[in-house]
């Protein structure tokens, strides 16, 4: 499911390089006779609002680094160091990270003549415990993320903007399907820093029809995403959807939420050159 990873766009390289030089040295030899790795490179296209809450949408293409180790107790991917306290242990523990795209300054939409939003970068734990289930069923797990957000301006300077934490019901096909489709759903509650970010008006750029406003703190609407990969010869390719519902949002009167619903569409191919003996 590498491939995926574009539907959780903006990843810090840097940080998941620290992950995998952390989870390498994390395990034991005896872990590390059953484990496998995968790298390489993956190129990601979606259709997206050009800017959450937007009415008008932007097509995104994004390069990315594509890596994945797996043991019996440590999961190290491009977006998360996943670790359980046992082997057959139901609970991981993890670290992920996520981001969101930039929006240019001047888009004729309702944040024409604000300044562009920056790319966004997130980093935080993660629980999540796998429910019992009967072999050839689906898999089922209930989450809870916490993230803390940082907007990354000219430089790579850095900008604390706040926290965000969710809860999540996430399912997937059975181990070894062809086409393995992972399904997740859940609400998200995010911190008046980043609500404000994305759907504040400061009064300096109040114009008649965009009063100035200040998104509280809150809920923030619910995610539904949904994914679909397989592989062929080196390359991996997925489709993968995104639905996010802001009704009942705590911003729900910002001038900047010009839509109740969006979807993110997209799809991405990796070129796996890089495996382990046992298969990867």
């Amino acid at each position: 499911m590498g491939a995926v990873c574009a539907g959780r766009q903006g990843t810090s390289w840097g940080v998941c390089l620290g992950c995998m030089v952390l989870g390498v040295f994390a395990i034991g030899a005896q872990a590390a006779q059953a484990a496998h790795y995968r790298g390489g490179l993956g190129l990601a296209l979606f259709l997206a609002p050009a800017y959450p809450g937007s009415d008008s949408e932007r097509l995104f293409a994004y390069p990315y680094p594509y890596f994945e180790y797996e043991s019996p107790t440590l999961h190290l991917h491009h977006e998360h160091l996943r670790a359980k306290w046992a082997r057959h242990s139901p609970v991981s523990i993890g670290f992920g990270a996520n981001g969101s795209p930039p929006a240019a300054a001047g888009t004729p939409d309702a944040r024409a003549g604000m300044p562009g939003l920056d790319p966004t970068f997130a980093l935080g734990p993660d629980v999540m415990v796998r429910l019992p289930w009967r072999p050839h069923a689906w898999r089922l797990w209930l989450g809870a993320r916490a993230r803390y957000r940082w907007a990354m301006g000219p430089g790579l300077q850095l900008m604390p903007i706040g926290s965000s934490t969710s809860a999540f019901v996430e399912s997937r096909t059975p181990r070894g399907r062809a086409w393995p489709i992972v399904v997740s759903f859940g609400p998200v509650f995010r911190s008046h820093g980043v609500n404000g970010y994305f759907f504040g008006v400061p009064a300096a750029y109040a114009v008649a029809g965009r009063p100035a406003y200040s998104a509280p703190g809150g809920y923030a609407g619910l995610r539904l995403s949904a994914a679909v990969s397989t592989h062929v010869g080196p390359f991996d390719f997925a489709i993968f959807g995104r639905y996010r519902n802001y009704a009942g949002a705590a911003f729900t009167q910002s001038p900047l939420l010009k839509v109740s619903n969006t979807l993110i569409v997209g799809a991405a191919v990796v070129w796996v050159f890089l495996r382990s003996a046992n298969g990867g």
